[in-house]
């Protein structure tokens, strides 16, 4: 530490070109710490889908019949089945998205024991038409509270009386403890009244889930439950909600590969700058470097103060650039409306990242740390 000052000074001979160095590796790391947060929360929501629930779809997204509930039920390996639509808009404004899911109440909390929901509002649910219960982000978002009545304005789903706009009562607030869910923009409301409502598709849902006793079984059961509508004009896909999950993630694209290819473009012409930065420093200090040495200071000690000013100016960039990330993600997710649910950056990846600088750092000024250490006195202090 007694010769930090000296590491200081060597980085504030250039004060401009310090804090170029300074803003570049500043804003890589938080392109680096947005990009893996994002995409790290990506994998931690597919790594929360159930292996022990399926999920039936038609691969080309549409309707599937509700009387196919009962067909999907007797097939042997199956314990319980719900279904749900689904009926996007907003509250207000577009700023205000809001995903609604027609279920059954009860047998929805039922499937999910997970969602916690008071019983005398689960009752309500049930009782009445136009209930709806929130997940508590939305209504802290929205400001509703339970015995609110609101209007919602569909982007999808127009009613029988040819407008968009649906009014639903909230008679609960359900709860999803640990699960990302309960960051979600997220609305259930009675399957019968959006489907009696409805101006098309009536009779129909969106999807099914199956829970099963045996997740070892799962894709002989899903086999089976596809092969009741092979020969019908309602096929179906069936998969686990986790592979379910992948699947959706897919149809973005490959996520993981995009993010390390940008990151690692972003890094390498990062080490290109710093490592030129550092030449420049050293070369402009050669005779600074060979007065020290002839006062006492080792080659290794010379060395150790070059890359410590590179690990200094990599370690304090990344770690500012970092913290910002980590307040930008849960941000962008509140823009994003809670669609991208528990985005965060989690702490492996701000300490990975932290760990990358020092690397970083150390390669890129490898070359110059070596040519401090072989520096001759003699040949340095030639012509001074």
């Amino acid at each position: 530490m007694k010769y930090f000052p000296l590491v200081l000074m060597g980085l504030w001979r250039r004060p401009a070109r310090t804090i170029f160095t300074l803003v570049s590796i500043f804003a890589a790391f938080v392109l680096f710490g947005t990009l893996q947060g994002i995409d790290s929360s990506f994998s931690q929501l597919v790594d929360r889908g159930r292996l022990n629930v399926l999920v039936t779809r038609n691969p080309a997204g549409l309707p599937l019949p509700i009387a196919a509930e009962s067909q999907i039920a007797a097939v042997p390996g199956v314990a319980a089945v719900i279904y749900r639509s689904q009926l996007i808009g907003y509250y207000q404004s577009l700023r205000n998205i809001v995903v609604g899911l027609p279920v059954d109440p009860n047998s929805f909390f039922r499937f999910n024991p997970e969602f916690i929901l008071p019983a005398d509002q689960l009752a309500a649910f049930a009782r009445i038409r136009t209930g709806a219960v929130v997940t508590p982000s939305l209504a802290q978002r929205l400001h509703w509270k339970v015995g609110d009545h609101v209007p919602f304005h569909a982007l999808s789903g127009l009613k029988k009386d040819g407008t968009a706009d649906w009014t639903f009562d909230i008679v609960g607030i359900f709860d999803a403890l640990g699960n990302p869910v309960r960051e979600q923009p997220l609305l259930l409301l009675n399957f019968s009244y959006f489907d009696a409502a409805r101006a098309t598709d009536n009779g129909t849902v969106q999807l099914y889930s199956e829970k099963i006793a045996d997740a070892s079984k799962s894709a002989d059961i899903a086999t089976a439950i596809d092969n009741l509508f092979a020969n019908s004009a309602y096929h179906t896909q069936t998969e686990t909600e986790k592979a379910s999950m992948q699947s959706l993630l897919a149809q973005i694209g490959d996520l993981d590969f995009f993010v390390d290819a940008i990151v690692g473009a972003a890094f390498f012409t990062l080490l290109l700058v710093t490592g030129n930065t550092m030449m420049q420093s050293f070369r402009e200090r050669l005779e600074e470097f060979a007065v020290m040495k002839a006062l006492g200071f080792t080659d290794l000690g010379i060395s150790a103060i070059v890359m410590s000013e590179a690990v200094t100016l990599c370690a304090t960039a990344a770690l500012a650039g970092l913290c910002i990330a980590r307040l930008l993600l849960p941000i962008l997710s509140r823009a994003a409306g809670g669609q991208i649910p528990g985005i965060h950056l989690p702490l492996s990846v701000f300490l990975g990242g932290l760990s990358a600088s020092i690397v970083m750092a150390a390669a890129s000024a490898l070359p110059a740390a070596w040519r401090a250490k072989r520096l001759s006195v003699i040949e340095a202090l030639a012509g001074y």
